[in-house]
């Protein structure tokens, strides 16, 4: 008895829900559920802009909460309006004159623009203001700020950086027969002491556990443990011509092989052979750093070819493989600065093939399998020419700290603190 009770009261929720579920449907096309005289616009859709558009009915207002860039450009961007039940008739107020919209038409939107929207059956209006917010400062670019000195003021070959106790930074540096290290805790104050690796090459260099490797401009390997940095002649039978990096607990390097290169690595003990690298893997300009990419690590390689840049990795098996062609996307640069920010790759300055300086960043943020110009990142002021300085990155505070390295005018003694804007500027500070 009880269940003839019960089963019209399911019947009925069950009717309930499918009618509920209809009404809110918005790609419901049948004629049984549109109020046709329903003006409003539900959403607000613009080609390539991915934020939210909020629409205040009460205020007649649609806005993106969340600013737009600088320099987005909205001036002649494909628009669409959505309704809620059925699809309204938009007009767009051109000077004095009210002018028929298609919908997916061209807007310039650099202003406000106002609309009327019209109900299907053409009974009711509703007017907005449509009024995009953009940030008044470039919150995806970083800025740059003098943030300390440090006294070795000649030529930087190169730079390694290592945290160990309270030492924050370690900067290797070169000049002619000397080589020395500078340390520091806050990136203001620094401390030097000399090296006992005459012309030492820290461009070729690795740092695998307590251990350093670096390679002479002779050719010869030193090594040394961190904490004594007293170096000694690696005996090795094979002529190395470049080290890379070290990933997976090894290090990894480069050697001539007939007409190519070879890979090779090591772990303990002397160099072995890895695998032959392909022939058109690149060995001119090469610079290197290493990217953490899940559990382990990628070895990147920029260097030049066929009059461009391309980009390599090598993953912890020596896997080798091209990333980016050399196809005109990244120019031929000598001696770029390369780094990690978060999930962004950067390749930023370096000398053109004129000997002029670039002040351009290219970026990838899908793991250097596709580059462009990142404008916003470009750099600028006194930094504008900096080539090879030390490098380090401190992604939990959001800064990128340059070290020395060389300008148009010579070697730099400054040291410079990149932020990203976002982190620092009010981003309640919009311009209408």
């Amino acid at each position: 008895m009880r269940h003839k009770v019960f089963r019209p009261i399911i019947f009925a929720l069950f009717a309930m829900t499918a009618l509920f579920a209809s009404c809110g449907d918005d790609e419901d096309t049948t004629l049984d559920y549109k109020n046709l005289s329903d003006p409003r616009i539900r959403s607000m859709k613009l080609s390539n802009i991915t934020v939210d558009f909020v629409v205040n009915d009460l205020d007649q207002l649609i806005f993106n909460y969340d600013s737009l860039n600088v320099g987005t450009n909205v001036s002649n961007i494909f628009t669409y309006f959505y309704g809620y039940t059925s699809q309204p008739t938009v007009q767009v107020k051109i000077g004095n004159e009210w002018v028929a919209f298609k919908n997916g038409s061209q807007l310039n939107l650099t202003e406000p623009v106002e609309i009327i929207s019209t109900s299907q059956d053409g009974k009711n209006q509703k007017k907005y203001t449509i009024a995009l917010r953009t940030h008044n400062y470039d919150i995806s670019a970083i800025t740059w700020h003098p943030f300390g000195t440090i006294d070795l003021k000649e030529k930087v070959a190169t730079q390694q950086s290592y945290s160990k106790g309270k030492q924050k930074y370690w900067f290797y540096s070169d000049e002619t027969g000397v080589s020395h290290l500078a340390t520091s805790i806050d990136g203001k104050q620094w401390s030097d002491r000399t090296i006992s690796v005459e012309n030492a090459n820290w461009f070729s260099s690795a740092l695998v556990g307590d251990s350093i490797f670096v390679q002479s401009t002779t050719g010869e390997i030193y090594a040394a443990e961190i904490n004594t940095l007293t170096f000694s002649q690696l005996s090795s039978s094979v002529k190395l011509d470049k080290i890379l990096f070290a990933i997976g607990n090894k290090i990894w390097a480069i050697a001539q092989e007939g007409e190519g290169y070879a890979l090779y690595e090591r772990t303990t003990g002397d160099f072995q052979m890895n695998s032959t690298l392909s022939s058109d893997f690149p060995s001119e300009n090469v610079v290197t750093f290493t990217s953490a990419s899940g559990y382990t690590s990628l070895g990147y390689i920029y260097a030049t070819q066929n009059g461009n840049g391309t980009v390599w990795t090598i993953d912890s098996k020596g896997h080798a493989r091209v990333l980016q062609q050399p196809n005109g996307t990244i120019p031929a640069l000598k001696n770029p600065i390369l780094f990690q920010y978060e999930n962004l790759l950067g390749i930023v300055g370096g000398e053109l093939a004129d000997g002029t300086r670039s002040t351009k960043c290219y970026s990838s943020q899908d793991c250097g399998a596709t580059w462009s110009h990142d404008w916003h990142k470009d750099l600028n002021g006194e930094s504008a020419t900096l080539t090879h300085p030390g490098t380090f990155v401190l992604s939990q505070e959001g800064e990128i700290i340059f070290v020395g390295g060389n300008t148009q005018s010579g070697a730099s003694n400054i040291v410079w603190k990149g932020v990203l804007n976002k982190l620092t500027a009010d981003d309640l500070n919009y311009q209408n």
